[in-house]
């Protein structure tokens, strides 16, 4: 394999590596956000949403 070839692979994974990276922050944010009872600022960021608040349901 060329050295050409082979840092063209070397960037492709790298390119892969901070796209996924990005991807699980993303995720874990909005895990993070649902999670901590944020729910009303979540749900206004997310068009067409509905609140359902079951915390005081006996």
């Amino acid at each position: 394999m060329a050295q050409s070839s082979r840092s063209r692979v070397n960037n492709a994974w790298s390119a892969s590596v901070v796209a996924l990276v990005i991807v699980l922050a993303a995720l874990l944010y909005i895990f993070g956000a649902a999670m901590s009872g944020d729910t009303g600022r979540l749900t206004e960021s997310v068009k067409g949403a509905d609140i359902f608040d079951t915390r005081n349901i006996p």
